[in-house]
């Protein structure tokens, strides 16, 4: 019987778990975010694994080891084997070892590895876990790291681009730049699509066709769900609407999904009741409906106050396309400056 074929790694992350909260538990999950594959802990050890045989594994098979040397590393004897087996990888040809220095000196490392002291080495002082990451990415996974400063780079165009109106027969569609979409994705465009239907009908085809021209259908099909959301809660709550309405509220919900101009929201808005531009803005701007309906049937404490769910373990579903970097991450990046310039040989 032969054993199955161990996984690859891009990187195996070796630290002291006193760096976990501040540096490492983020850092890992940003690097997974991105696409990476992450040997962590955390991440890859399941009840009633062989701690050795696991971290031997991950050692052997990972392409690149992420060292977090920090004091607690340095005082303790697992991680530094995690590193001995990194360094006899490393002696047997090319770079390996990526080392972070986390709250040491240049002293404190000379005592405990002078080779070690002397790799280039990225500074965890002053910088956040995402602009490490970066940097980690541009040597792990270069390609990734193109895509992200692409994304940084179009959404820093966007935001700043001013907003300019065309009539419709000036606009010509792009090509086609995703020659399929994914199985999750065609039934999400579906129910807006159903959503939709007497408001702004068009064909599945013509639906989709749109979606594969856009260079982030995921990103675009979030746009129109809350579009269709937006429409649907307030056709639900403000009592019957003639077909003139109903097709005023999509357009209103769409000028909303642009711009908070107020002299082109009202002119959409004409035709509708009073209040219903209001309405719309708050049914637009909240995560969650502002107006809702009462439901019992959720769990009471002794009270009478419904008991909120446990999110403990949850995790957000990602899309994962391959030119599709997760857009929070990114945006994260560009709040917090350019990636870490802290890498330097002391």
């Amino acid at each position: 019987m032969t054993n199955p074929p161990t996984k690859e790694w891009d990187l195996f992350v070796s630290h002291a778990s006193e760096d976990k909260k501040g540096l490492v538990d983020p850092l890992a999950n940003a690097l997974a975010g991105f696409g990476l594959s992450v040997w962590y802990d955390k991440f890859s050890l399941k009840l009633g694994d062989s701690l050795s045989r696991s971290i031997d594994e991950g050692l052997a098979s990972a392409r690149f080891g992420l060292v977090v040397l920090s004091p607690a590393f340095l005082a303790k004897k697992w991680p530094e084997y995690e590193l001995r087996g990194l360094t006899a990888r490393e002696m047997a040809g090319g770079k390996v070892i990526l080392p972070i220095w986390h709250n040491v000196s240049r002293v404190e490392m000379l005592a405990f590895s002078p080779p070690l002291a002397d790799k280039l080495a990225i500074d965890s002082r002053g910088s956040t876990p995402v602009q490490i990451e970066v940097d980690v990415i541009k040597v792990v996974r270069p390609e990734i790291f193109e895509r992200i400063m692409r994304r940084k780079a179009f959404f820093e165009t966007q935001d700043s681009a001013p907003v300019v109106s065309y009539f419709p027969e000036e606009i010509r569609s792009s090509v086609i730049q995703h020659a399929k979409l994914s199985p999750e994705q065609v039934g999400r465009i579906r129910l807006v699509r159903a959503a939709l239907l007497g408001a702004h009908s068009h064909s599945m085809e013509v639906w989709l066709d749109g979606f594969m021209r856009d260079s982030h259908p995921s990103r675009e099909i979030a746009v129109w769900e809350r579009i269709a959301t937006v429409y649907l809660e307030y056709c639900k709550m403000s009592g019957p609407l003639t077909r003139e309405q109903h097709m005023k509220v999509f357009a209103l919900a769409l000028t909303l999904s642009f711009t908070h101009d107020e002299s082109e929201l009202k002119n959409a808005a004409h035709g509708l009741p009073e209040d219903a531009m209001n309405k719309i803005i708050l049914l637009h701007g909240h995560p969650v409906p502002i107006y809702d309906i009462k439901d019992d049937s959720l769990p009471h404490d002794s009270e009478g106050r419904p008991v909120a769910a446990s999110t403990e373990g949850s995790d957000e579903d990602r899309e994962h396309l391959s030119n599709d970097p997760p857009e929070d991450l990114v945006r994260a990046l560009m709040k917090q400056g350019k990636p870490s310039k802290n890498k330097r040989r002391r």
